[in-house]
């Protein structure tokens, strides 16, 4: 009687240990991750000339701007994940050194937004800390419009990006946590065959730099 009694509170202790250890991983073969994060970027901000008669450079300078993303992971494996980001940047520049034109303020507000596909490999884990490196591909694209004296500039250039990355994801209760990444990232975009442009229409827009960010994160388990 003695044995079958030890013997089950054994099982009972040893079930109880797997269910909490599985619970209690901050990252899991299964988990749906959502972080919301801001930050600041800096950058080489590069224009070129990719007009038929004046092609070259016209003008590249590192500038901060600031970042505002929304990434979606899933877990496919023990350390493995795929997601989905979304994200804008702002830059503010002035029009007569990168863009070829100049309006009162010369000033514009440069947004770039970005949609990629991410791939994940979750270095270390733990019940609270998740630690993984990522990278990612996909479209991206510059746009400005600003109204100036009754006359409109409107641009937009279109292309890809490349991003890799640190995150990590530090959990303070089971499904809710901060979240913090790091990347470095190369972008191109240009305004060929992109119609309703008014202003600098020959002009293509690289911007290569990093990202620093944080802010929060939330865990649905399947």
């Amino acid at each position: 009687m003695k044995k079958n009694y030890t013997t089950g509170l054994v099982s009972l202790i040893l079930i109880f240990l797997f269910h909490f250890t599985s619970d209690a991983q901050a990252f899991r073969k299964g988990s749906l991750l959502i972080s919301i994060s801001e930050g600041s970027t800096l950058a080489n901000y590069t224009t070129k000339d990719i007009g038929p008669k004046t092609q070259g450079m016209v003008r590249s300078e590192c500038i901060g701007g600031t970042r505002d993303p929304l990434i979606i992971e899933y877990g496919l494996s023990k350390r493995w994940s795929i997601g989905l980001t979304s994200g804008a940047d702002l830059f503010v520049v002035k029009p007569s050194q990168f863009y070829g034109f100049t309006n009162s303020e010369d000033k514009v507000n440069i947004t770039t937004g970005e949609f990629t596909v991410d791939c994940g490999y979750h270095v270390f884990v733990n019940k609270r800390l998740d630690l993984s490196v990522s990278a990612s591909a996909g479209v991206f694209a510059t746009t400005f419009k600003e109204t100036d004296n009754d006359m409109t500039y409107k641009y937009t250039a279109n292309g890809t990006i490349l991003r890799i990355g640190t995150r990590v994801r530090y959990y303070i209760y089971k499904r809710f946590g901060v979240f913090g990444m790091i990347s470095s990232y190369v972008a191109d975009s240009s305004p060929k065959d992109v119609k309703g442009n008014t202003a600098a229409n020959n002009y293509s827009t690289s911007i290569n730099g990093m990202a620093i960010e944080g802010g929060l994160c939330f865990k649905i388990l399947k």
